[in-house]
């Protein structure tokens, strides 16, 4: 009984592991907006079976918050690739 109960756990864990996220995470730092300022963008890639999500949160120079995007239309976990996205969408930020 024990044996079954051990292989349902670990078939378990398998499948969960399995469907899991993976989410890449990174900051840029001194980065020059395109309104010539500058700051910090933290952005998060989470990868999942049938899309990917990226969020771009950016800071001024000072830790000020000065809005997030986030959307669907890049696939690349690749920073340099993901650094020229959230600088391209700048403008298009949601400030809350």
């Amino acid at each position: 009984m024990k044996a079954i109960t051990s292989a349902i756990a670990a078939g378990l864990l398998l499948i969960s592991t399995a469907q899991a996220a993976n989410v890449y995470k990174f900051t840029f730092t001194d980065v020059e907006y395109p309104d010539a300022t500058f700051g910090t963008v933290r952005a998060g890639v989470k990868v999942v079976k049938r899309s990917t999500v990226t969020v771009c949160d950016y800071f001024g120079p000072s830790d000020q918050y000065l809005g997030q995007y986030q959307n669907t239309d890049n696939a690349s976990t690749d920073a340099p690739v993901v650094e020229a996205y959230c600088l391209a969408r700048f403008p298009s930020r949601v400030v809350r």
